[in-house]
């Protein structure tokens, strides 16, 4: 019995998807995840080929492609799974620059923590924003909505048809400038309480000169900071969860590039 026979489906059809799939796992949100072992991303990204190779129109044998020419249709399908990922995970970095934007104000700007899921350092606030959005993810299920996209992206860019064009490029950088904005939109509440805070602070040091409130702001701003983060959880999560819904930007934005990649 050859493959085709066992699955259904011909060894071209699989690598193809096998490629596509390893790039998006590599990016995706919770799927990037270094707690996740290198065997358990192969498998699962084997498991998503065996899934879409159906959805996989049967117009490419390698058989018949020399290798140059095989090398350079995998390497197509890897950026596409790249880029998906890539978009998605953009609303991450926006929640990781909220928390950044939290730090700085609240004097927790020179701590920074190593994140165990990218292996990077992060600001403190970052990390609960982080650990925040991917519960938040998990539950609306987002995880679904990548695996549906990687599926439907077949019916976009279909393989070996992947190709950068300006618009692309235009949609990147609206993307890129959309997750400054949202960074900014989760982070303004406490900015905003905290700049208060400081103009506070500024009169009470002209009234009362006796008082250091250089070394009394710190624990002001930070207890103060805690509770504004408390209070806007519930806004927080409901901004996390229309970005990440099937309608909300974040999928608009990955859809919108695919289109403009073929």
């Amino acid at each position: 019995m050859n493959f085709e026979q066992i699955f259904g489906v011909t060894l071209s059809q699989v690598l193809l998807g096998f490629t596509r799939a390893s790039g998006m796992i590599m990016t995706a949100p919770i799927f990037q995840s270094r707690n996740i072992p290198p065997q358990v991303k192969v498998i699962l990204a084997f498991g998503l080929a065996l899934v879409v190779a159906p959805f996989i129109v049967e117009n490419i044998d390698f058989n018949q492609y020399t290798f140059g020419m095989a090398v350079y249709t995998l390497i197509q399908e890897v950026l596409t799974g790249l880029i998906m990922g890539f978009m998605v995970g953009l609303t991450m970095y926006a929640i990781q620059i909220a928390g950044y934007y939290f730090d700085v104000q609240m004097g927790f700007g020179m701590v920074n923590i190593l994140d165990p899921t990218t292996g990077t350092q992060m600001p403190l606030m970052g990390q609960i924003n982080y650990i925040m959005a991917s519960l938040v993810f998990l539950a609306i299920n987002g995880h679904h909505t990548v695996i549906v996209s990687f599926i439907q992206s077949y019916q976009v860019i279909k393989p070996g048809m992947f190709l950068i064009k300006k618009e692309a490029v235009g949609v990147f950088v609206m993307a890129f400038s959309n997750m400054f904005y949202l960074g900014f939109k989760i982070g303004i509440p406490i900015m905003g309480s905290i700049f208060l805070a400081d103009v506070a602070m500024g009169i009470i040091a002209k009234l009362i000169p006796q008082i250091n409130v250089f070394m009394v702001g710190f624990p002001i701003k930070i207890i103060l900071g805690l509770i504004m983060l408390i209070f806007f959880i519930p806004v927080y999560v409901m901004l996390i969860e229309a970005s990440f819904s099937n309608s909300g930007d974040t999928f608009k934005m990955m859809r919108l590039m695919l289109k403009h990649l073929h």
